[in-house]
């Protein structure tokens, strides 16, 4: 704790530097603004050491959290000769030393030029990027620069993995509310109402006995199965056969496994798959708005009705390690 919160206040103070206007900067032949705080060590940096270094950047006042690794992994890269200059701190590199801290200020008209990926899409003339540097360590053999970066990850790892749920869940709920407005107009618009009675008038002239689960997949069980019950967030792994419901023409057989109720498929496998354990077999009939919606799949058109004939190969309450998605 006490680590993070002296790189914190570093991080301060160099920002409330520069947001005082306090700093002198000076300039390297490509233009960029800098500023040394310096350690009062004896040896620069020199070509081929590793240098393990914290590093922020703000968007003119505000700290763009995903570059900023202060209290998170750190940020390694390998001291190198430029053959020209490249605009950023690697310029001001071979004049730092280990623990050395470092401002530089970047201009977004010239990283307009360079096409920069730092900058957020509402960049304009004028903004600017302040990022603060802090050299940490330095390894002149790679062998030892990469057992640092292995434990270093080792320790990041739970943060990471709960920040990658959280934009997991983040997604998750974004697309949800997009399908569900876009149900909404469709079902202002009539399109449901229309696709549910042709699937009814199809599934009646071919005398097929389906019934009728969650928003409109229709599904008839051949063998409901002897296994574990599939429910939502199991992991299952389904065989199938897709065929267009027009022609009867198979467009796609394969093996996917997923996590049921995620998103991960189309909505009507998300529904109709419910119904079965696991070695069950049987078939789903769904309509458009419940497949791929207005954009259509291989060889389909825009609502198109698709019919899956599958088999419940397994259902887990962990992932399953084959991962082969219908495309």
């Amino acid at each position: 704790m006490k680590r993070i919160n002296y790189f914190l206040v570093t991080i301060a103070v160099l920002s409330l530097a520069v947001a005082c206007n306090k700093v002198t900067y000076k300039k390297t032949k490509s233009g960029l603004a800098y500023k040394l705080f310096s350690s009062g060590g004896k040896d620069t940096l020199k070509d081929g050491q590793i240098i393990k270094f914290n590093y922020s950047i703000k968007f003119n006042d505000s700290l763009m959290d995903r570059f900023n690794s202060y209290g998170k992994m750190p940020g390694y890269v390998k001291i190198q000769k430029m053959e020209k200059p490249t605009y950023d701190f690697q310029e001001i590199l071979p004049m730092m030393k280990k623990g050395d801290s470092l401002v530089t200020v970047q201009m977004a008209d010239s990283l307009m030029k360079l096409q920069s990926p730092l900058l957020p899409p509402n960049a304009k003339k004028g903004d600017r990027l302040v990022m603060t540097v802090k050299i940490l360590e330095v390894f002149s053999v790679d062998s030892l620069a990469l057992a640092d970066y292995n434990k270093e990850m080792e320790r990041d790892r739970p943060r990471q993995e709960k920040e990658q749920q959280e934009e997991m869940a983040r997604m998750q709920k974004e697309q949800e509310e997009m399908r569900k407005k876009e149900e909404e107009d469709l079902v202002k618009s009539g399109e449901v109402a229309k696709e549910l009675k042709e699937m009814e008038a199809y599934l009646a002239a071919k005398k097929i006995n389906a019934q009728k689960t969650g928003k409109g997949t229709y599904v008839t069980i051949k063998e409901p199965g002897t296994g574990a019950q599939a429910a939502n967030d199991k992991y299952v792994n389904v065989k199938y056969s897709g065929r267009l419901l027009r022609n009867d023409s198979v467009f796609q057989s394969d093996a996917y496994a997923f996590q049921l109720g995620k998103g991960n498929v189309v909505r009507g496998w998300d529904e109709g798959l419910l119904l079965f354990k696991e070695g069950g077999k049987g078939t789903l009939y769904i309509p458009g708005f419940l497949a791929y919606g207005k954009n259509p799949g291989p060889g389909s058109q825009p609502f198109e009705a698709l019919i899956f004939d599958i088999e419940m190969l397994q259902v887990s309450d962990s992932a399953i390690t084959v991962q082969r998605q219908p495309h």
